[in-house]
């Protein structure tokens, strides 16, 4: 018995380099029986996520929103209660784009088509022929730029 307890001895000072036997051992300790399928399942579900984000090609911070923290419900409510509501047009044609006395063209679905110009809070780089833009009642002035009409049934699934 003594030699066995010496032998036990050499061992722990100059102790024998683990195989790869007993490296992939020692990797799975801890893990249960489904943790490599389920981290393979992780992952496969990170970079799907990825590739509809890179499709979609939209980040929260493009969509202009502010975080939730940051509203003022109470006087965005006050600002529409003054503000009178704007009527989706698309513009159809630009008239002599990129001159002063440039005119644009819009339809206003199941009213007409008018021509017009541009409201005082518009750039005429911000108009671009075949655009959504919001007009006012009353003198069918643009007023704002406004972004593709999506498809909620669409986004309302991502």
């Amino acid at each position: 018995m003594a030699v066995d307890h010496e032998d036990d001895i050499k061992d722990e000072k100059n102790p024998r380099p683990l195989d790869e036997d007993d490296i992939a051992l020692l990797k799975t300790y801890g893990l249960g029986p489904y943790s490599t399928s389920i981290k393979k399942a992780e992952k496969e579900v990170k970079e799907m996520v990825k590739k509809i984000n890179d499709l979609c090609g939209i980040k929260e911070s493009d969509t202009g929103l502010a975080a939730p923290s940051q509203w003022d419900i109470v006087s965005d409510k006050q600002m529409m209660q003054e503000e009178q509501p704007l009527q989706v047009a698309r513009c159809t044609k630009i008239i002599n784009p990129n001159s002063e006395d440039a005119k644009y063209v819009i339809n206003v679905k199941q009213i007409a088509k008018f021509v017009v110009g541009l409201g005082d809070k518009v750039s005429p780089t911000d108009i671009e022929e075949g655009m959504r833009v919001g007009v006012d009642r009353n003198k069918y002035q643009i007023q704002i730029p406004l972004p593709p009409k999506i498809d909620s049934s669409v986004t309302m699934n991502l």
